[in-house]
């Protein structure tokens, strides 16, 4: 019952979707394909979780479908549920750029947002209209499609390691897969359970309400990101401090030293004991700014990669070709490493040849004037990712101090540093990663980061506005620092 579901709600959404769509030509189409696989080669190891023959008939297969002309959205489903098989995040594909606010300027914006569970439950989480549903709300059907058959008919298109990351980039991005699996996100019928089951019919609003509303509610994480400084510190009061990291990520390295330095300076002046790290919700970055933190968190040596294998691709080097023409000059003088990327192997060395690195992460210990030499605490959830979750492992393999939280959403084997390629005819684009990445204490694949002490917060705390999470993190804090009493004073 469950497939006579999905394929009919495919079909309704093709023939939906091409009135008023630009449609492509089958030689585009085709193009794109060719183009798409040619990316490929970039990846280090695109056939560990799917053999290469499999991956090539699904591939044939998808090209032999084009027999008519798609719109753009049906297009995306053959490229993203072939790059999909490689099942890495990082490799993914992505609609043009400004489709969703094009679609959102035309039709409005879906006023929901949604918190999907590692169960595979929807809930409601935010409301940016006055769309009278009770947040918190547990969604059963979404047009007359139940939950579960929704997310079967979604998940073939996304790239993941682990489920839990996958059902982060569903709920974040809940309108778009409307309009992969429904043609639309206007007028979207749910079904749900709050005590009773109802039914409620919810419209779409203007873009310009979504936004203020939007504004209104946005999390403290966006704003630092958005201004280009994402992180922040804040006394807790009790000899306890937190500092938040939202993104690995700096656009000024001196800015990012200036901070680390008064932060810690202040941290000293604070009398903490106790410094909780944050990377919630923090999707990655570069392990550059992951190790200068260390530096003040640790006086011992130690690894924030285990090993990175970069894979010498024809692909890759004409993405640097195209961003920085004057590579192409012979006696070009190559920079240092950028991050993690090593610029002279990808133009030099042979194509299809592979550069491992380890010793480059070795990082010996520097005095820092205000290291910190108290309790750690590392608050991590699914949302942690990439450099992030890496993050997460070198504190737990070096033993730096408690993680509380869920296991993180990034594994401690992936593939990162993705290049990108913008699809000449679809403009759709594709990203595909370039590296091998293993963690400090790496094991196996789809490995996370596990906590020393779980917290999951219910779904009644995430509508709460309260940061449970850290609220539960304070209370084990005073417990140990009450022990540490008890044991002086003994």
């Amino acid at each position: 019952m469950r497939l006579i579901h999905i394929v009919f709600f495919f079909l309704f959404s093709i023939g939906l979707t091409a009135q008023s769509d630009k449609l492509l030509s089958i030689k585009q189409m085709k193009k794109d394909m060719a183009e798409m696989l040619a990316v490929v080669e970039a990846h280090p190891d695109p056939f560990t979780h799917i053999p290469e023959q499999e991956f090539m008939d699904a591939y044939n297969s998808e090209v032999a479908s084009i027999t008519q002309e798609v719109n753009t959205l049906d297009y995306y489903k053959k490229v993203a549920r072939i790059v999909a098989l490689i099942r890495d995040g990082h490799s993914s594909v992505r609609m043009p750029a400004g489709w969703i606010a094009k679609k959102r300027r035309q039709h409005g914006v879906f006023p929901l947002s949604f918190y999907l569970s590692t169960e595979d439950e929807l809930f409601v989480l935010k409301n940016y209209g006055d769309v009278d549903i009770p947040l918190g709300a547990k969604i059963t059907k979404i047009n007359d499609l139940p939950v579960l058959d929704f997310l079967a008919a979604i998940d073939p298109y996304i790239s993941y390691e682990k489920k839990s990351l996958r059902n982060t980039l569903i709920d974040d991005d809940i309108e778009f897969y409307f309009y992969l699996v429904f043609g639309h996100s206007n007028d979207i019928k749910l079904q749900y359970n709050f005590g009773t089951e109802k039914e409620i019919t919810v419209s779409n609003i203007s873009l310009s309400q979504w936004g203020s509303n939007y504004k209104d509610t946005r999390e403290e994480s966006d704003a630092a990101i958005v201004k280009g400084e994402p992180y922040s510190y804040e006394n807790l009061g009790h000899g306890t401090g937190i500092l938040k990291i939202y993104s690995f990520f700096a656009r000024d390295l001196d800015n990012y030293d200036r901070f680390l330095r008064n932060t810690f300076k202040s941290i000293q002046e604070d009398s903490i004991h106790s410094l909780i790290l944050d990377v919630r919700g923090n999707y990655g970055g570069w392990p550059q700014i992951s190790s200068k933190l260390f530096h003040y968190l640790t006086e011992y040596p130690f690894k924030t990669f285990a090993q990175n294998t970069l894979k010498v691709s024809k692909a890759y080097r004409e993405y640097f070709y195209e961003l920085y023409p004057d590579l192409r000059h012979e006696n070009y003088v190559f920079p240092g490493h950028l991050h993690s990327i090593d610029l002279d192997a990808i133009m030099r060395d042979k194509i299809g040849s592979f550069k491992t690195r380890d010793f480059i992460y070795n990082e010996l210990p520097k005095t820092r004037k205000y290291e910190f030499d108290g309790d750690l605490y590392l608050l991590t959830n699914r949302d942690s990712y990439s450099a992030a979750s890496s993050f997460a492992a070198t504190f737990q393999c070096y033993q730096m101090g408690t993680i509380i939280g869920v296991e993180t959403g990034g594994t401690k084997i992936f593939r990162a540093n993705a290049m990108h390629k913008k699809l000449s005819r679809s403009a759709i684009n594709v990203n595909m990663s370039t590296s091998k990445v293993l963690c400090a204490c790496y094991n196996e694949e789809f490995e996370g980061v596990t906590p020393t002490i779980a917290y999951s917060p219910s779904i009644n705390e995430l509508v709460s506005d309260m940061d449970t999470h850290l609220l539960y993190t304070q209370r084990i804090i005073k417990m140990v620092q009450k022990k540490k009493e008890e044991e002086m004073d003994n």
